[in-house]
């Protein structure tokens, strides 16, 4: 990882300078040399795909006084092993002295913790920390990631200024396809559903998901298009078979284009995944 890299540079520096006060005569607290042997063997298991214990580590550096990259490296162990309350934890250490830092280690810093707050459903902090990466990184893809945080966050109108001023042809695959994906949720939004269908499909050419068939057989069905939809849901089932959302999805699709049999199988698969869908019986 290059994050880790780079931070490990800077760790390796401060090692050096241990040494030659050493070497010097002068010598160094015992703390301090502590402190260098745990950071090292920090870095080493991290190395060595040993996150868990390698984020204990940096955690207890840097809880102990150690720098603003304890915590980034923290942080990023933390996200490495799916701790997600340890990664949020870290990476508000590391905003919150972020000056201290590279610009690269900042802009990492930012879009790792845009990331882990919408995954905490923290729209506000999704759309700052998207908006502050983009400052510093100037780069089409973190504009882009700005503009739906912003849509997250409940401004609409700040969303489209942001896709507005983008082009998918600038953009790599993968961020082209969410640049889509943000035109077809705000033309849904507005009731176009065949604009929203139009993008959807765009997307998919750039980046077939399951849950991008989902959409778009979801907006299929709105626009009366049932075998089309039937279809697009199967694949979408395919992708995530166990996925009670789509397999309910599927049934109406189905019973829409005249197969109450097939309805009824996709609709117990639903029910065996999620006793909840029992709410549907009725309709199957």
């Amino acid at each position: 990882m290059a994050i880790f890299e780079s931070l490990q540079a800077g760790s390796l520096l401060k090692t050096g300078i241990a040494a030659a006060l050493v070497g010097t005569g002068l010598g160094v607290s015992g703390q301090v040399t502590d402190e260098y042997a745990l950071r090292e063997r920090a870095y080493a298991l991290a190395g060595s795909g040993q996150c868990a214990a390698a984020h204990s580590a940096f955690a207890g550096l840097a809880r102990s006084g150690g720098s603003t990259r304890d915590w980034l490296a923290a942080a990023t162990c933390a996200i490495e092993a799916g701790d997600h309350a340890s990664a949020v934890t870290a990476l508000q250490a590391v905003l919150a002295a972020r000056h201290t830092m590279t610009i690269d280690e900042q802009i990492f810093a930012l879009r790792s913790y845009a990331y882990q707050a919408e995954a905490a459903g923290d729209w506000t902090g999704t759309w700052q920390a998207w908006r502050d990466a983009a400052a510093l990184s100037g780069v089409a893809q973190d504009q882009l990631m700005a503009a739906r945080g912003a849509r997250l966050a409940g401004d609409n109108a700040a969303a489209l200024s942001g896709i507005d001023a983008l082009r998918p042809g600038a953009l790599a695959p993968r961020f082209a396809a969410i640049w889509h994906d943000e035109r077809a949720i705000h033309a849904r939004q507005a009731g176009e559903a065949s604009e929203a269908l139009a993008h959807i499909e765009q997307a998919i050419s750039l980046e077939d998901t399951p849950w991008r068939r989902y959409e778009q057989g979801i907006v299929m069905s709105t626009l009366g298009l049932h075998a089309s939809a039937r279809h697009a849901l199967e694949l979408a089932s395919e992708g995530a078979p166990d996925n009670a959302n789509i397999l309910v999805s599927l049934a109406y699709a189905r019973r829409a284009s005249g197969e109450p049999a097939a309805a009824r199988d996709s609709y117990r698969q639903a029910l065996a995944l999620d006793p909840a869908m029992a709410r549907l019986a009725a309709d199957f």
